[in-house]
């Protein structure tokens, strides 16, 4: 996604439209790749499709490594009390209802827990376990985006690219289905995260509430100063949340994790009433703001959902 688009197909791609709802499918599921979710908060209830569970370190609720089915990814309401951030899958699922409280979930767990009640690392051995589930099951649960807000920080001068990830990535957005990753919050004006890097994936990054300013035309969206950003990066869009945790209480986010679930949300939402892999990212281009860091620093990709 890290390539210029022709003003052409652009052109076509507005001019054609998208399918009126009512002549699309049944609407497709957005998948979240995360740390667990609580599936019994109402914000969810009727809306879980499917569940998976790919643990590198720790077990599933099955007592395995893998696991797949009902309760697969699901977390308890207090195993958030000791390690905040299994919080952040049910959080980042909360984000995406907000964004469209129609959305249909696939939630895939890829962080274990320790016996003493702390999250456990992973690799992206995880995500690639998770992304080859998807791949292999998606046409079954009708899927019409990822949505990945984990990823870490590389010394690399360039993105460090595992082929079988980025391959996996490739095929995905063969079916239609776009991979979603978010920046990072790092504060890195030249770099997001890994896999954000990788060119086949749609790297988020987070703006703040928009506002006016005398002498600029339009609304100012000021990017977060914690959001990563560079060539790599294909759009900004609002990352200030009011989220919902494990236990039900509210908490507010901001960065490029709720930023990224709420754009995965909107082109799941789309998809649904009919637009294509191609004719979503060239409208949501042809759109696009622009983002601030300054008045000097400015950038054309912001992505609007309000």
């Amino acid at each position: 996604m890290k390539t210029k688009l022709a003003i052409t197909g652009i052109i076509l791609a507005l001019a054609a439209g998208l399918t009126p709802a009512a002549q699309a499918a049944e609407p497709k599921t957005l998948v979240i790749i995360d740390s667990g979710f609580n599936t019994q908060l109402p914000f969810l209830a009727g809306k879980v499709v499917d569940e998976a569970c790919f643990i590198e370190y720790g077990k599933c609720p099955n007592g395995q490594p893998s696991m797949t089915g009902p309760g697969a990814a699901t977390l308890a309401a207090t195993d958030g009390a000791k390690d905040k951030s299994f919080n952040h899958g049910t959080q980042m699922a909360s984000v995406a209802s907000a964004v469209n409280p129609s959305t249909k979930f696939v939630l895939v767990r890829i962080i274990g827990k320790s016996d003493k009640g702390f999250a456990n690392t992973y690799t992206t051995k995880a995500v690639q376990l998770a992304l080859d589930w998807v791949a292999a099951n998606s046409a079954r649960l009708n899927v019409g985006a990822v949505s990945i807000s984990m990823g870490r920080a590389y010394k690399e001068a360039g993105c460090p690219i595992e082929l079988p990830l980025q391959s996996r990535i490739v095929e995905l957005k063969a079916q239609n289905i776009g991979v979603f990753t978010a920046a990072g919050n790092r504060s890195n004006q030249t770099k997001v995260d890994y896999p954000a890097c990788i060119p086949e994936a749609i790297t988020v990054g987070a703006t703040d509430t928009r506002y006016t300013l005398r002498n600029i035309t339009g609304w100012v969206y000021p990017i977060m100063p914690n959001s990563n950003g560079g060539a790599d990066l294909d759009l900004y869009a609002l990352g200030r949340y009011n989220t919902t945790m494990l236990d039900g209480t509210n908490t507010l986010v901001l960065g490029t994790s709720a930023a990224t679930a709420a754009v995965a949300s909107k082109w799941t939402q789309f998809l649904s009433e009919g637009g294509t892999y191609d004719s979503l990212w060239l409208t949501i281009q042809s759109k696009l703001d622009k983002a601030y860091r300054s008045a000097t620093d400015v950038v054309q990709k912001q992505y609007n959902l309000i």
